[in-house]
């Protein structure tokens, strides 16, 4: 079985990060910074965070979804 290729896509938002997103797009974080980004809010911050997520190239961000949960999809 060949290897799939891996994809990355960043997402931009400044609410708690939508941690179902991940399972919904079969994504994950691309760097441990970003796996810290995940969880590094504060309730009154409205500081805009971007994560770089990773996916096998057959998956493509559900943009809706993202917006839906207070994030979009920048790249």
């Amino acid at each position: 079985m060949p290897n799939p290729i891996i994809k990355q896509f960043v997402v931009e938002g400044s609410t708690a990060f939508p941690v179902t997103m991940l399972n919904t797009d079969q994504c994950w974080p691309a760097r441990a910074a970003d796996a810290a980004a995940i969880v590094d809010h504060t309730s009154d911050s409205d500081t805009r965070r971007k994560i770089i997520l990773a996916t096998a190239a057959k998956y493509a961000p559900n943009r809706l979804g993202w917006i839906a949960a207070g994030w979009r999809v920048i790249d």
